[in-house]
């Protein structure tokens, strides 16, 4: 097999998964797989396979912990001021030059070297079409969805002159997994863009300005965070066992566990049943059973009325219970219906009279 019918091969996979991920709902992590996806079939005509996509909410202090300074740092420009970066690690960098210089990508790793301003501006193109096509699977994807609109702004030689340029507090991170070529190399692309603050509707329906978080009992109640545990088995073993517990050791679980794993809470007790699986290159579960029960309608209790509650039609008059030393001396026992079995069970005890 030649490799044009090798590359004709790797290009109809890669439509077909195209295709198979378009009937899912967008978001931001499939947006940008499909946007790089097709952006480098289109612009450079190379087979170009997202094998996992990370995202991540992250402080402006651990940018540079996140990025790294190995690799191709690039500014990228937004409107009003917004700023963002972009990271192409050494694979990466290598297979997108070979493709526009040979017209295919190598196989096998190359050598980290210090990135150019050359290489910069030959991926420029590729980084602005990519960011553009992000903005048109949201915006297609996602009502009220608002542009982006970031494109290349410059390089910068490290994430200390990087964190200096940025401006935001808080940062969304993805890190792209892909293929290059028919498996000739595999690369990172890391993508930091500003948290969008979200956009409140109009009564009337059009966009309004961009607002802080709501407020009430509902919305803090539903946002707020949530640790939750998936256990494929639980296993018992003695202690002398686990003590001897090392990197690389193997512990057996039964092949059942994969379609009976548990989602736990915080102390352990059991929320749902689930099966494992993934989803748009992320590990995913699948619940196939719920053992919490319903939760209360906050925003019912936040805002509703006090009613006033009307008395019964014919009240219970109060009982009164009778001090010890009043109780009169009983000759007799209680004569016991025994075929009524509330009689049966009252006399079977001692009894306290009431007036």
């Amino acid at each position: 097999m030649g490799s044009q019918d090798r590359n004709s091969v790797i290009h109809r996979k890669a439509q077909a998964a195209r295709g198979g991920f378009d009937s899912r709902l967008m978001s931001p992590a499939r947006a940008l797989r499909l946007s790089l996806a097709r952006t480098a079939d289109t612009l450079l005509d190379l087979a170009l396979t997202v094998v996992t996509v990370e995202q991540l909410r992250v402080p402006l202090s651990e940018l540079a912990k996140t990025l790294g300074d190995e690799g191709l740092l690039l500014l990228l420009e937004g409107e009003n001021g917004q700023r963002g970066a972009l990271s192409l690690d050494p694979q990466f960098l290598a297979g997108l030059i070979e493709v526009q210089t040979t017209g295919a990508v190598r196989q096998g790793a190359v050598e980290p070297r210090p990135p150019t301003r050359t290489d910069a501006a030959m991926v420029a193109p590729l980084i602005n079409a990519l960011l553009s096509g992000y903005d048109e699977q949201m915006a297609g994807g996602v009502e009220g969805y608002q542009p982006r609109t970031f494109e290349f702004g410059d390089m910068v030689e490290d994430t200390r002159a990087l964190a200096l340029a940025m401006t935001a507090p808080d940062y969304d991170f993805f890190r792209i997994t892909a293929d290059l070529g028919p498996g000739a190399k595999t690369g990172c692309l890391s993508l930091l863009l500003p948290v969008a603050a979200p956009v409140a509707a109009r009564p009337d329906g059009k966009k309004a300005a961009a607002t802080g978080p709501q407020r009430g009992i509902r919305d803090v109640a539903i946002n707020a965070p949530i640790v939750l545990d998936v256990a494929l088995a639980r296993v018992s073993l003695q202690l002398k066992d686990v003590w001897a517990f090392k990197p690389g050791m193997l512990v057996p679980v039964s092949p059942d566990c994969l379609g009976s794993a548990l989602v736990l809470g915080t102390t352990g007790h059991l929320v749902a049943e689930a099966r494992l699986g993934q989803m748009n290159g992320w590990r995913a579960v699948r619940l196939v059973s719920s053992a919490a029960a319903p939760l209360p309608d906050l925003e019912a209790t936040d805002t509703a009325a006090p009613q006033e509650v009307s008395p019964p039609a014919n009240p219970t008059p109060p009982v009164k219970v009778r001090k010890v030393a009043d109780i009169p001396e009983v000759v007799e026992p209680p004569i016991v219906d025994d075929s009524d079995p509330i009689a049966e069970m009252a006399g079977a005890g001692d009894l306290i009279p009431y007036e």
